[in-house]
């Protein structure tokens, strides 16, 4: 089940959140391999710490996202203010 974030996940290599944005992608489909290898595997605890370690990641990378995007905010703030 993919989240749905906003903004949503950039894919122009051009906008400042690409970095961060891909790193949530790239945690996404971790997890989910992780989580298809639980269903076709017998060796249940190794999948279970797996997808532990899958899901640990793609929080840290929501994290770093949220991080960027306040930033951004931050930056953007200050931008508006010096125009002025």
């Amino acid at each position: 089940m993919k989240r749905q974030y906003d903004p949503p996940l950039t894919t122009n290599t051009q906008d400042p959140r690409y970095r961060v944005d891909k790193a949530v992608a790239g945690a996404q489909q971790r997890l989910d391999a992780a989580i298809d290898a639980k269903r076709h595997h017998t060796n249940q605890n190794l999948a279970h710490e797996v997808i532990k370690e899958a899901r640990e990641a793609l929080k840290r990378a929501e994290h770093a996202r949220v991080l960027k995007l306040k930033e951004l905010a931050q930056k953007a703030a200050e931008m508006r203010a010096a125009g002025k």
